[in-house]
Order: C-alpha cells, then sequence, then structure tokens
C-alpha cells in the first residue's frame, strides 16, 4: 500500500503529520508517497487550504491538517 502524503515545506502541521505517519511504518508495510504542493499548479489550488493531506492510494482521503489515527488506522486495517 501507498499513501499520498500532500505537504509544504515550512509547514509545522505537515511536520507533525509526517512524523506521525512515519511511526507507524515499523510495524505496517506501506510507502509514503510526499508531494510538495508548492511544484504544481493544480496542487496548489487543490490543497493549498487542506495541507497536509494524507490520502489512499486510490486518492481517498484519509485526513487534512491533522492526523485522524482512526481513519488511519482503519485504512490499514482494510488494505492488510
Amino acid at each position: 500500500m501507498t499513501f499520498n502524503f500532500y505537504y509544504r515545506i515550512g509547514c509545522h502541521l505537515c511536520d507533525d503529520m509526517y512524523d506521525l505517519i512515519v511511526s507507524y511504518q515499523a510495524d505496517n508495510s506501506f510507502k509514503i508517497n510526499r508531494i510538495n504542493i508548492d511544484k504544481d499548479l493544480s496542487l496548489q489550488d487543490k490543497y493549498s487550504l487542506l495541507i497536509p493531506v494524507l490520502t489512499d492510494d486510490l486518492n481517498n482521503e484519509i485526513c487534512h491538517y491533522f492526523f485522524d489515527k482512526v481513519s488511519f488506522e482503519r485504512c490499514l486495517q482494510n488494505n492488510t
């Protein structure tokens, strides 16, 4: 499974969410595709006010602004 993590450099909320996601990798097998929205104007338009945003590999949103542990763990369970 691969998660898409939409972020912006210098965003403390992005750093916090990323650290929480990474903490799950030791016990779960998944990849994180980090996507800097500032490198793509269409992503800036879509996610600028929502970052950080975490989606599954089908681009279904799991959470934004803050890490949603329940939604993330549910997604992990549904994909094992």
